[in-house]
């Protein structure tokens, strides 16, 4: 039952946190061989807890005994009371439990965003060894079953005799940060600072067998050069292994940097290679577009986003072309207010003078979506509504329909996709050679580590390049958009209609400037020149369906597409080893 309500209180606050910011151990050994301990851990609770814990693992001992609890505040200490039982909520009661070699105390004390210190006193029963020429102490302090980090750990072990002659020899296992420092003729200490999770500190002293005369933990035999030949060869391993990673760190950075500038030369190699001809931007007139491309290939050149104001554009743009006609249709009431729908009609059949991207718009609304011969505005948005997925796989072909029309255009250049692909897998290997080297403690590999980035970025460009045609074209794009951005007023549409600009205003819609130019129009619907306007087909709903977007069907497209669009855009002291000591365990809380 005890072992249960741990574990499953350990479960519950699994989402909670707990450090042990100090953790201080005051031992001594005793002439029979026990060690008696002494620990003062500080627990730092982050959130909710009932208690904490602490586990001692009996390997290599005849067990504890002896266990008393205290919570220690300020200068006084509160003894708490053993109990068989404990529930969720008690406090100032332990209980103590056993499983196999692990000796599990569990102390109760509700605790939340607080600090508190906990006294635990117990004696190791024969932890040291009597030899014939030698007393050990070979003795895990702290486990690597511990799950809690510590910040500072400490540990004092006082003996039984003072060490006058300079005969107590003095080893510590586990994080190589760690120090020893002989305090007095018979104190020792140990310390180790930032002790993270499932590591062991263990001490191992060799002392004159007179030193526990009363022990039972006899061996008659000679252990004392075995156990100096022991801790010497782990003394030379360590400085095996650090002679070696000095050497593989030196051999790296070498490589590291030879690989830099390799990298730095094939990335200059390649900027001349694919170094723009200047001659490819012609000159021509910025208030024309540069080509009858369609809206929606003109956006994706100039990375502009696929938005509402594309598809509106790209109706328009249909409708202009005498694919579809657009004519308002019946009035309809929703959250009491009246709104009137828009009916677009399929006028002929598509053929081939349309990209791939339009005839599958038109098969799209209004096969689809419509009736096969007409949709109206407010049959897209229920669509949508109502088959979202249907309409985001349909609008994503369509999206991908535009990317491949431009690619027919010439546009991009294909051609540098294979120099995107060597930099994206030379620039994976060096990114993994280079944080391998930082590993090993190798700055120099910053150096590739950076140099791999640029290739890494530089390499996904490529996919998205431009050909010379294409850049041309998109430079001619952005003097097209700053000049209708920039365009005069005009007084009426008839003034308009006879200047240059014509179906640019398409072109504007998509290329986001559509409001700049509604006001620079300033036109009057309710004019001597409205019968012209409607006369004119496309225009007469470019000015509707861009002068505000609080229409009914600018709301609708909106509304539709809004919920799906996304951008296409074509940019872009202590040895290790060891281990064999006795003892063990770690704390937490729970």
């Amino acid at each position: 039952m005890i072992i249960f309500l741990f574990c499953s209180i350990t479960i519950s606050n699994a989402d909670e946190s707990i450090t042990i910011p100090n953790w201080h151990i005051e031992s001594q050994l005793m002439e029979n061989g026990d060690l008696s301990i002494t620990e003062y851990i500080t627990f730092k609770f982050d959130g909710k807890f009932n208690g904490v814990f602490r586990e001692v693992v009996l390997d290599k001992t005849s067990g504890i005994e002896d266990i008393k609890i205290a919570e220690v505040i300020g200068n006084n200490e509160f003894e708490y009371k053993r109990v068989n039982n404990a529930e969720k909520g008690d406090s100032a009661v332990y209980v103590i439990s056993k499983d196999e070699d692990v000796k599990r105390i569990q102390i109760f004390s509700p605790s939340k965003n607080e600090e508190k210190i906990f006294k635990i006193s117990y004696t190791v029963k024969n932890v040291a060894i009597r030899y014939s020429d030698i007393g050990e102490l070979y003795y895990k302090f702290l486990g690597d079953e511990n799950e809690t980090p510590i910040d500072n750990f400490t540990v004092e072990l006082k003996l039984p005799k003072n060490d006058v002659d300079d005969e107590v020899k003095i080893f510590a296992h586990g994080p190589l940060n760690g120090k020893i420092v002989r305090k007095a003729n018979d104190i020792v200490y140990m310390q180790v600072k930032d002790v993270p999770k499932k590591t062991y500190v263990e001490g191992r002293i060799l002392f004159p067998i007179d030193f526990i005369p009363n022990s039972t933990n006899i061996v008659n035999k000679n252990n004392y050069e075995n156990i100096l030949n022991e801790e010497l060869a782990l003394q030379r391993s360590i400085e095996e292994k650090a002679a070696l990673d000095l050497a593989v760190k030196k051999i790296l950075g070498n490589i590291s940097f030879i690989v830099a500038i390799a990298e730095l030369f094939i990335f200059i190699m390649l900027l001349i290679k694919l170094k723009r001809n200047n001659d490819t931007i012609e000159t021509f007139w910025s208030a024309s577009i540069p080509e009858d491309c369609t809206p929606a290939v003109a956006a994706y050149l100039t990375n502009m986003a696929i938005d509402a104001n594309t598809i509106i554009a790209t109706i328009l743009d249909l409708f202009r072309k005498s694919y579809i006609r657009i004519d308002e249709g019946e009035e309809y009431k929703e959250k009491k207010k009246n709104h009137k729908e828009f009916v677009i009609t399929k006028v002929k059949d598509t053929d081939d003078s349309l990209l791939s991207h339009e005839k599958y718009f038109i098969n799209w609304i209004i096969n689809e979506i419509g009736n096969k011969k007409s949709v109206t505005s407010r049959d897209i948005e229920e669509y949508s509504e109502k088959n979202f997925k249907k309409f985001y796989d349909s609008y994503y072909i369509w999206q991908k329909k535009v990317r491949e029309d431009s690619i027919k255009k010439g546009y991009f250049d294909k051609g540098s996709n294979k120099y995107g692909t060597f930099l994206i897998v030379l620039s994976i290997i060096t990114m993994l050679f280079s944080i391998v080297s930082l590993i090993y403690g190798s700055l120099l590999s910053l150096i590739s580590l950076m140099t791999s980035i640029i290739l890494l970025i530089y390499g996904i460009t490529l996919f998205f390049r431009k050909s010379d045609y294409g850049y041309s074209q998109y430079k001619k794009w952005l003097r097209f958009k700053k000049y209708i951005s920039n365009s005069k007023n005009y007084d009426n549409i008839v003034d308009f209609s006879k200047s240059s600009l014509d179906i640019s205003l398409i072109y504007a819609l998509a290329l986001g400037i559509d409001k700049k130019m509604i006001k620079r129009l300033n036109v009057n619907l309710i004019s001597n020149n409205q019968e012209y306007v409607y006369s004119s087909g496309w225009l007469y709903w470019y000015i509707l369906f861009s002068e505000n977007k609080n229409n009914t069907f600018h709301k609708s497209i909106d509304n539709s597409f809004g919920r799906v669009s996304s951008t296409i855009g074509s940019g872009g002291g202590f040895t290790a080893g060891g281990g064999g000591g006795a003892g063990g365990g770690g704390a937490g809380g729970f």
